[in-house]
């Protein structure tokens, strides 16, 4: 079965906003092996899907819309969020799109 989106509650990576420089050392301190920024346009609407790492985002621009089996969140400038591996979810965005930072670290 696959794991449920979960946002860390015990963690800085929350609802907590926090800023670019912020967020990127608290994924090296967590051991995130590759940053990368990713770019959706304005209303995208993925499809359901997995990945076989784990990521943690932080929206840098506009409205990014996590979907999972039991509903979807809107997260804003400077909010973050983790996203298991395994996690079933659709990435979305409103009319404004989204640049999204995110750190990807393997599933072990």
């Amino acid at each position: 079965t696959p794991q449920r989106y979960e946002i860390l509650s015990a963690s800085p990576i929350g609802r907590n906003v926090m800023t670019e420089d912020e967020f990127r050392k608290l994924l090296a301190e967590q051991g995130y092996e590759e940053i990368r920024e990713n770019k959706y346009p304005p209303g995208s609407d993925g499809e359901p899907h997995t990945h076989e790492f784990s990521a943690s985002l932080m929206v840098l621009e506009g409205e990014f819309i996590l979907v999972r089996e039991d509903g979807s969140e809107t997260f804003l400038v400077g909010q973050t969020c983790d996203v298991p591996a395994g996690t079933v979810h659709t990435e979305r965005t409103t009319q404004l799109g989204a640049r999204v930072l995110a750190g990807i670290k393997s599933a072990n």
